[in-house]
C-alpha cells in the first residue's frame, strides 16, 4: 500500500495580515496523503476585527473553533438567505460547497478556526479552492468593466470605480469601528452549530478523559455533506484505542492542545506511523488501519472529521460492544491460543474497560 502518513503543522501560507490575520493549509506536496485520499485541512486566524471577504469553495468542511469567538455569514445558493452565527471556543459547524461564507472576529482575542473536509471535487485535490467576490483577488477583477457595468446597471465611470476600489484589498481585512456587523441569530445557531466542548460526552473514562461527537443526530446538514467530527480529551497518559472505522470511512485530525503519540496499524499488522504529534499537527488515518493515541503528562486534545455522517467505529479495546466482548469463548480459545482460564480472566478484564482507558499507575 503506497501511503505515506505523517504529522505535521500547516507549511503553507495563503494569505497573512500583520495584526490582521491569516489563512494557512497543509499542501499535497509536503503532505501527499491529501491529494491520494482527497481530503483538506485549512486554518483562519484572525485577530479582534479581523474579517475574511465574502467566498466559496469548491468543498464541503467542518470548521470547528478552537480558540476566540466568530460572527459568521452564510448564504445557501438554493434560498440566498444570509444566516448570521455568532459561534464560539468549541463549536462546530458544517459549511456545504458552494455556500458563500464570510467571518469576522467580533471579540477582544485571537481568533482561530481549523477546516476540515474531502476534497474529491476540489481543482486542487488536497487543498481547498476558494472564489473570492471582492479584493484583489475577488471575481469582479477578471471581467471586462463594460461587462460589470451591463450586469450591475452601472455606468463605465462606476464599474470601474467599482473595480478599482477592490484591487487594494487583501482577502483579510481589519474592519472599520464604524461598520456595523449585522446581528445574529438564535434560530440559525441552532440549526447550523453543535458545540463539542459543552456537549455530552459520548464516553467518559475518570482520569481518562473524554469523547464527543457531532453527526447527522445532532446536525441534520451533515447528513447531506457526508461528514462527521469528534472531539476527544486525554488526560496524562491516558490512551484511546485502539479502533478503527469499519464503514470505510477515514479520519483527518487536528490537535488543539497537548501533545501525545499516535500508532497506527495497517495491514498484515505492520506499523505505518508511530509518531509524536503536538498542538497544530494534522494527522490522518485510513479506512479500516486501527490506531491508538496515548497523551504525555500535560495531556492532549484533537477534533477529527469523518467521511460519514455516521459516528460509528469498531472497538478493539474493552468495554461494551466491543469485538472482544462479542466473540464466543471458545472462539477466543482457538484464536488467542489461550487456555480457558485465562480467557475467562481475559474476558472479565475487557468487560471493565472502555474505549478510553486511564493510566496504568492509577
Amino acid at each position: 500500500m503506497d501511503l505515506i502518513l505523517s504529522s505535521k503543522k500547516a507549511d503553507k501560507t495563503i494569505v497573512e495580515v500583520e495584526g490582521v490575520g491569516g489563512y494557512y493549509t497543509w499542501s499535497s506536496t509536503q503532505f501527499p496523503v491529501l491529494s491520494q485520499k482527497k481530503i483538506a485541512g485549512g486554518l483562519l486566524v484572525l485577530q479582534p476585527r479581523g474579517f475574511a471577504l465574502p467566498h466559496y469553495a469548491d468543498s464541503s468542511k467542518i470548521g470547528y473553533v478552537c480558540e476566540g469567538e466568530c460572527i459568521a455569514g452564510l448564504i445557501s445558493p438554493e434560498d440566498s438567505k444570509e444566516e448570521v452565527i455568532k459561534i464560539q471556543k468549541g463549536d462546530a459547524l458544517p459549511i456545504i460547497m458552494g455556500t458563500l461564507s464570510w467571518w469576522c472576529n467580533a471579540g477582544d482575542t485571537k481568533l482561530k478556526i481549523i477546516f476540515l473536509g474531502e476534497s474529491s471535487e476540489d481543482y486542487t485535490p488536497g487543498e481547498f479552492c476558494y472564489f473570492f467576490l471582492t479584493s484583489a483577488a475577488g471575481i469582479l477583477n477578471g471581467f471586462p468593466n463594460e461587462l460589470i457595468a451591463k450586469t450591475f446597471h452601472m455606468t463605465q465611470t462606476e464599474s470601474e470605480k467599482l473595480v478599482k476600489d477592490q484591487s487594494g484589498l487583501n482577502i483579510i481585512i481589519k474592519v472599520n469601528e464604524g461598520i456595523q456587523i449585522p446581528n445574529a441569530s438564535s434560530s440559525a445557531k441552532r440549526k447550523f452549530v453543535y458545540n463539542l466542548d459543552g456537549a455530552k460526552p459520548c464516553v467518559e473514562v475518570k482520569n481518562g478523559g473524554h469523547l464527543s461527537s457531532v453527526n447527522l443526530k445532532n446536525i441534520p446538514l451533515l447528513g447531506e455533506i457526508g461528514l462527521s467530527a469528534n472531539r476527544v480529551v486525554l488526560e496524562c497518559g491516558a490512551v484511546l484505542g485502539p479502533i478503527f472505522a469499519p464503514d470505510s470511512s477515514i479520519y483527518l485530525s487536528y490537535i488543539t492542545k497537548g501533545s501525545g503519540r499516535v500508532v497506527i496499524v495497517g495491514l498484515f499488522g505492520k506499523v505505518v506511523l508511530d509518531t509524536k504529534v503536538e498542538e497544530g499537527d494534522l494527522f490522518f488515518v485510513p479506512k479500516f488501519f486501527p490506531f491508538v493515541v496515548e497523551a504525555d503528562e500535560g495531556g492532549i486534545e484533537f477534533v477529527s472529521m469523518k467521511t460519514s455522517s455516521k459516528e460509528v467505529y469498531g472497538k478493539l479495546s474493552g468495554g461494551k460492544k466491543s469485538v472482544w466482548e462479542a466473540a464466543s469463548p471458545s472462539i477466543l480459545e482457538a484464536s488467542l491460543n489461550m487456555t480457558p482460564d485465562l480467557i475467562k480472566s481475559f474476558e472479565s478484564k475487557i468487560a471493565k474497560g472502555a474505549v478510553i482507558a486511564p493510566p496504568s499507575n492509577l
